[in-house]
């Protein structure tokens, strides 16, 4: 368990905390630094909001997977949310992710995942500059930086969950807004505001800049 009755976390789920604001602190650089920067005019970045954009001009049928991924966020964010832990009936792991088997197994042997991901996370950014410097307008940067954040932070620890009941040592972007919730109530509120602005601006970019 990382929690106790009253909902705060043990020893365990504290590291498992601290480790959750770390690595979704580290996303969160990632996606909100080239969009303050795209706002502020501070520099030629390529932002997740832009590049979905660009997809979506060359893929119409992306804007519905954007609207499809805000819609399964709710549904698991509601939960986490509200409790720490047991967050549903479902099968969890001590981060929040939903597994197949009822034993759930704890990070032992993952630790270097972080090493991993905060590694992957630098060169995807360093790359994605580089690209932008030298071929001016280009997204192919862009799609390694934030796909690394796809991968490494949500569909590798989801599917080490599910399919093999296995932690990466920090919790779901869900869970850590809830553990900061229980610290500071209005930063968690903040945060999530934040978030669905992202959200909905990546669904109907350019909003709310009309082109």
């Amino acid at each position: 368990m990382t929690g106790n009755g009253a909902g705060v976390p043990t020893a365990a789920g504290k590291s498992s905390e601290f480790w959750g604001y770390v690595m979704w602190g580290l996303a969160a650089a990632a996606i909100a630094g080239p969009e303050l920067a795209a706002v502020f005019r501070a520099g030629d970045w390529p932002t997740i909001s832009s590049t979905v954009g660009h997809l979506a001009d060359a893929h119409a049928w992306v804007r519905l997977i954007v609207v499809a991924v805000i819609v399964l966020l709710g549904y698991y964010a509601i939960p986490q949310l509200n409790a720490l832990p047991p967050v549903t009936d479902r099968a969890v792991t001590p981060g929040g992710r939903t597994t197949r088997y009822g034993e759930l197994v704890r990070a032992g042997g993952l630790g270097g995942y972080l090493v991993l991901a905060a590694a992957a996370l630098i060169a995807a950014a360093v790359f994605a500059g580089a690209a932008r410097h030298v071929h001016p307008g280009t997204y192919s940067g862009a799609y390694v930086l934030y796909g690394a954040v796809a991968l490494l932070w949500v569909v590798v620890p989801s599917l080490l969950a599910y399919f093999w009941s296995r932690d990466v040592p920090f919790p779901t972007l869900f869970r850590t807004v809830a553990y900061l919730e229980l610290r500071i109530p209005a930063a968690a509120a903040i945060v999530l505001t934040g978030l669905v602005i992202l959200l909905l601006h990546l669904a109907f970019y350019p909003w709310p800049r009309m082109p």
